[in-house]
């Protein structure tokens, strides 16, 4: 009950705060308010984790925490537009928006790999033979991938397909609409996209995971983590805050060290880029241990 009281009583705090601040303020005080935000900033830097951002990231992660201008970023990109942290987090310029994409996606398809069968990365739907569909904007064609199958995930025997998007809450397009909004926005694109084409031909599931620069992530996504991070639980037999503290500050410096990527990262015309590589971030072993994380 005292536990129940301190939250309301911070929550009460946070909205008088939002209330005397400017619009700009209070979207960045929201945003790294979100579970998941600050993980990387109040946990336990275990190197043998992959929990340590050196000097230069963590100077770059917390000034971005606080919409602080950031030093020694070039004033123009290669694609030829003005070179700014908004731009460098929705540019395809070097192909880091990919890469972004896809390390999530493996991250989740390991964690995945552990607790279920038959697990897929871009899995190939049926092909259609006549099947009608109630939306138009049902995918129909061979871009039909979602990012990962796993059969066993929320029933015995079910197919779960997920498909990752990461987005960047501070883009022009998204600034008329909260965080929390937009994310909820990005679940419904998806769930028009994929959900009848499963739910009819895959007779299977689908949830859209969506995850922000910022470190959030969609409702959808937050009810993925707590079943997977229980199932975790069970399956190594260890303490289920334990492995959720893991999982978050896991994914925490994952999001983090693939935006300084994205910021820092070189982009050239004249050829590909070398690929990064994300040190500690394959290992998915979890291990108890202890954490500041609340």
């Amino acid at each position: 009950d005292m536990l129940k009281q301190r939250v309301l009583e911070y929550k009460e705090q946070q909205e008088e705060i939002l209330k005397k601040v400017d619009k700009n303020t209070a979207r960045v005080l929201e945003q790294i308010s979100e579970p998941g935000s600050s993980n990387w900033l109040s946990c336990l830097p275990l190197r043998k984790h992959g929990f340590v951002l050196n000097k230069s990231e963590f100077r770059d992660s917390i000034r971005l925490r606080y919409n602080l201008d950031l030093d020694r970023l070039p004033s123009q990109c290669p694609c030829g537009k003005t070179f700014d942290v908004n731009h460098s987090l929705n540019c395809h310029l070097g192909g880091y928006i990919i890469i972004r994409h896809n390390e999530i996606r493996d991250f989740l398809a390991g964690l995945l790999n552990t607790v279920c069968s038959d697990v897929e990365v871009e899995p190939q739907l049926q092909e259609l033979e006549g099947e009608q569909f109630t939306r138009s904007s049902t995918l129909t064609g061979d871009q039909a991938r979602p990012d990962i199958k796993a059969r066993g995930f929320y029933r015995a025997g079910q197919v779960a397909f997920f498909d990752v998007k990461v987005i960047n809450p501070n883009s022009n397009s998204y600034l008329q609409h909260s965080t929390k909004r937009t994310m909820e926005n990005a679940e419904r694109q998806k769930t028009r996209c994929y959900n009848e084409r499963i739910l009819n031909v895959e007779h299977g599931s689908f949830a859209p995971l969506i995850y922000s620069v910022t470190g959030g992530m969609g409702p959808q996504a937050r009810t993925f983590e707590k079943l997977l991070c229980n199932k975790l639980a069970y399956k190594k037999k260890q303490n289920y805050n334990d492995i959720i503290n893991y999982y978050r500050c896991k994914l925490s410096f994952l999001i983090r060290k693939l935006i300084l990527l994205c910021i820092r990262g070189s982009r050239n015309t004249s050829g590909s880029n070398k690929t990064y590589e994300l040190s500690n971030m394959d290992d998915l072993e979890f291990n108890s241990f202890e954490s500041k994380v609340n």
